[in-house]
């Protein structure tokens, strides 16, 4: 019967999302709202990059009445309606947990983008940059061991990820600067490609944990992928200047209260085990959670950025604040300096995220973002200025496995050289799409 029903919701979500878009065409390139956040299965992972916790919902009896959270906040089911509240129950899984420990799932992501030039490509939007049709950005699977040591003791734990999409491409170890080994080459067209985000030993003793091998960067906020994020789209700072992935040795440690400590030794940025580009750098920070509404990380790294590639230094700053049950606010604070004979640059930038979650099936969200590339060497190569922003959206979920991610987006540039939209020919542009996740 749970089959039916997913069956049932996948079905409505893309039946309507298709009536508003049919073209489909293959491109020639712990939150409320995250269903299985990869993070949190990631013990020394940073709480910055978990999204925002936020939970009015219905009560233990799924009467679609509000509960005291949601009353606070003044959400009322009575007469019913779109926004009333809903009961979601318990997501499915495809795999269950073995007796060794060893869990595995995924997620499937679809979405359309699309731009008011109606221009092919949608800009310096990062993910979203073709205006192609119906695209399959994430194929998700992955395969994990988490390490639980209870504070005492040895474990041990292992994590795989792998990614098939038009994401795949731009996930991948591109960071090596030769081009060539790890998961580089694994594109099955100009656009569609497969990628290994994650693949890591880990090892625990009371309160530490060391990974070793290829792992998520803990940089920043928004990451890459789908289930974990607010937005369909993707900010300025998390695609153009900030790591999506390291290769290494990183050390968590959890021994004293609301703080976690992190530190490591990385082959740079976005690079496999084959470091080609000879990187050294040292990846680490702290979160510490301030009060029992708000959080601060604060995350650098730092180190010689390759060969002919000078020395590089980057700090991200995410301080989240949950104003009550509803609503949840998030800042988050780049800085990047490259220094290096004919690679000298710098990047700065501020992103404001409000969250307000309605009930367990609706959320809305806003993002106010402003992007410093000084150098134009980060977003349009030449175009050095002010990239700015403002996303809002809407995440539905008919199903405990499914969200549809509605979105309308305005950007704008202010600065000198190639102007990003439209193929060079604006300096601003309205977009939007919608996607549709399911999580296995």
């Amino acid at each position: 019967m749970k089959l039916l029903n997913l069956a049932a919701a996948v079905a409505a979500s893309l039946g309507m999302w298709t009536g508003a878009n049919p073209a489909f065409a293959q491109q020639a390139t712990p939150a409320s709202y995250a269903y299985d956040n990869y993070y949190a299965q990631d013990e020394a992972a940073s709480p910055s990059d978990a999204a925002p916790a936020a939970s009015c919902g219905c009560d233990t009896n799924c009467d679609l009445s509000c509960d005291s959270a949601c009353d606070a906040c003044g959400c009322s089911s009575a007469g019913g309606g779109l926004f009333r509240d809903c009961c979601l129950g318990e997501p499915w899984k495809l795999f269950g947990e073995t007796c060794s420990g060893i869990t595995a799932g995924g997620h499937l992501q679809l979405g359309v983008y699309t731009n008011e030039h109606n221009n092919a490509n949608n800009g310096p939007l990062g993910f979203n940059d073709e205006n192609n049709g119906l695209q399959l950005h994430q194929a998700w699977f992955y395969l994990e061991r988490a390490v639980d040591t209870g504070g005492c003791g040895w474990d041990w734990g292992f994590r795989m990820d792998y990614v098939f999409g038009v994401d795949g491409p731009d996930t991948q170890a591109f960071g090596n600067f030769n081009g060539q080994g790890y998961d580089n080459e694994w594109d099955a067209s100009s656009d569609y490609g497969s990628a290994l985000p994650q693949l890591y030993a880990e090892i625990g003793y009371n309160d530490w944990t060391v990974k070793l091998g290829h792992f998520y960067t803990l940089i920043g906020y928004e990451v890459v992928a789908a289930p974990d994020n607010f937005f369909f789209s993707h900010s300025y700072a998390q695609y153009y200047a900030e790591p999506f992935t390291h290769t290494g040795a990183l050390a968590t440690y959890t021994g004293r209260e609301n703080l976690e400590i992190y530190g490591g030794y990385v082959f740079g940025w976005d690079t496999g085990f084959d470091d080609g580009g000879d990187q050294s750098m040292f990846l680490g920070g702290t979160s510490a959670q301030l009060t029992d509404n708000a959080t601060l990380t604060w995350i650098l790294t730092a180190g010689d950025f390759g060969t002919g590639n000078g020395d590089l230094y980057m700090n991200s700053v995410v301080f989240q604040y949950e104003i009550n049950d509803c609503w949840t606010y998030v800042m988050q604070h780049d800085l990047g300096i490259q220094e290096g004979e004919g690679n000298a640059n710098e990047w700065y930038g501020l992103n404001n995220y409000l969250l307000y979650t309605i009930n367990d099936c609706w959320q809305a969200g806003l993002r106010a973002e402003w992007f410093r590339d000084d150098d134009g060497a980060r977003v349009v190569q030449g175009a050095a200025g002010n990239y700015y922003n403002i996303t809002a959206g809407l995440n539905w979920r008919p199903h405990a496995n499914v969200v549809v991610r509605p979105e309308v987006r305005y950007d704008w540039y202010d600065g000198i050289g190639p102007q990003p939209f439209d193929g060079g020919a604006e300096d601003e542009q309205a977009s939007g799409g919608v996607d549709v996740i399911f999580t296995f």
